[in-house]
């Protein structure tokens, strides 16, 4: 038996190079397209996702169904020692109220899980912590996710603000929805995992001068970092380049998964930048 694996969902976003040193499954939200359900990563890509939305279709997201999570879970729960789930913010999603209920209900005494506070590469970053953790030995709770997700800020930019409204996922920026549309928003995760407001821009290149002005505010702070970047579109991936080499350095670059894709929309990319470790 091997003593440790993690489980996300998927909403987690991975740089496409990068190897995890222990086992990693991931648990597929459910896109609804049209009233027709598809597993993230499963059924359903970034890509088609994409040209389903270019063609207006009516698309929402659901939490992973039971059948999936038992279904994992007792595939797994006899191989590891220890198991260790990490899923999306509670503010964002019930997929956490979800999980616990299974373990709770299955007796499953071998799974621990976690509320991330976040979404998409901040999970990559939480997660590649906690693994570091586990194989120096050093115990990891609740209080070590809180930790490692304060280490580093993720920044995005959108084209619109209409999928997070359709979905329900602005959270505090409600109260300046209005105001907003109009604008582009540099939004964060803030640390309650909920989406809020970074700063506003006139337009797409103020909002990128401001996304890279608050990355070196991060950096200045903590000159020993690392910086990630993520896409939605394949073509917001020379945007994403242009911004990441302002910085002569990039760690790895994650696609954005079509359950995040269909709260913000195609066009949407980010920036991870976090404490090295």
């Amino acid at each position: 038996m091997d003593k440790t694996a993690f489980v996300v969902d998927s909403t987690a976003d991975f740089p496409t190079d990068w190897k995890p040193p222990l086992d990693l499954y991931r648990l597929p939200l459910r896109v609804i397209v049209d009233g027709k359900e598809f597993r993230d990563g499963v059924d359903i890509d970034v890509d088609k996702l994409c040209s389903l939305m270019k063609e207006h279709h009516n698309i929402s997201t659901s939490l992973p169904s039971m059948e999936d999570i038992i279904k994992l879970f007792e595939d797994i729960k006899s191989k590891y020692q220890q198991i260790f789930v990490v899923t999306l913010s509670q503010k964002l999603s019930g997929t956490y109220n979800a999980v616990k209920m299974v373990i709770e209900n299955f007796g499953l005494r071998n799974f621990l899980l976690f509320d991330s506070k976040a979404v998409s590469g901040k999970i990559f970053y939480i997660v590649a912590r906690l693994m570091r953790d586990v194989l120096n030995g050093k115990r990891i709770s609740q209080q070590s996710v809180i930790e490692y997700g304060r280490d580093c800020e993720m920044f995005f930019l959108l084209e619109s603000l209409e999928y997070l409204k359709k979905g329900g996922r602005i959270g505090k920026l409600s109260l300046f929805l209005g105001k907003l549309l109009h604008l582009k928003p540099v939004l964060k995760i803030n640390r309650e995992g909920e989406v809020s407001k970074a700063s506003l821009a006139m337009s797409q290149e103020d909002a990128i001068a401001k996304l890279v002005n608050m990355v070196t505010s991060f950096v200045e702070k903590v000159p020993n970092y690392v910086l990630y970047g993520g896409y939605g579109a394949i073509h917001m991936k020379e945007k994403l380049e242009q911004i990441l080499s302002k910085f002569n350095r990039c760690d790895g670059i994650a696609r954005v998964g079509a359950t995040v894709l269909a709260h913000t929309g195609p066009e949407v990319l980010g920036v991870l930048v976090g404490k090295a470790f």
